[in-house]
């Protein structure tokens, strides 16, 4: 009794190997593919990025935001992603939930908006702050970023830690252009709205 239980129990533990040793090679060849994210980019739409494991031939795949479905084109970008995009941009649905899918495997995520971030610059004249700004009586108290690149003139609302208030500030793409109190060529970004004379 005691030989034939051992010899039973031998072979149990013989099989359960053969049956691991044959799973294993098969769940590290399963395919998978999941959504990392989808953004909108300036000028290119909306790109949904996916992480893919296995081999696939191609990535046929459709997309349905906004109560309307749209192709989907994928191709593998440098960081070894698969990167696809609509044949329509897609950017006006920023901010809604797309659900589409990809050779088959279904998927679901919000499309947000990306950044694009310009420099905030603001006047000091010498009122004894004790803030010495780098660039004469300019200096760069932040970034402000947004969805969308801004054009010449766009205001926005910013705080400065330098004076503890919130001013309005606008968007030139060179600082000594259309400014007055002789600001220097800072580059793009948002400058002081009392120093800004429109043509």
């Amino acid at each position: 009794m005691k030989m034939g239980f051992s010899y039973l129990f031998g072979v149990f533990i013989s099989l359960f190997a053969s049956f691991a040793m044959l799973v294993t090679p098969a769940a590290a060849a399963e395919k998978s593919i999941v959504l990392l994210g989808a953004y909108y980019v300036p000028g290119k739409g909306v790109v949904f990025e996916f992480n893919v494991n296995g081999d696939f031939k191609d990535f046929p795949g459709t997309v349905m935001v906004g109560g309307q479905q749209f192709s989907l084109s994928c191709n593998f970008n440098d960081k070894g992603k698969l990167a696809c995009t609509a044949n329509h941009g897609l950017s006006q649905f920023v901010g809604q939930i797309a659900q589409g899918s990809i050779a088959g495997y279904p998927f679901s995520g919000l499309i947000r908006g990306s950044s694009i971030c310009n420099e905030v610059f603001d006047y000091y004249p010498d009122l004894g702050l004790g803030y010495i700004p780098p660039q004469g009586d300019w200096g760069s108290i932040g970034e402000y970023c947004g969805n969308s690149s801004p054009q010449f003139g766009d205001a926005i609302n910013f705080y400065n830690p330098n004076y503890s208030h919130s001013y309005t500030y606008y968007y030139s793409n060179d600082g000594s252009s259309g400014f007055t109190c002789n600001a220097p060529d800072l580059g793009s970004g948002y400058y002081y709205n009392d120093c800004v004379q429109f043509q």
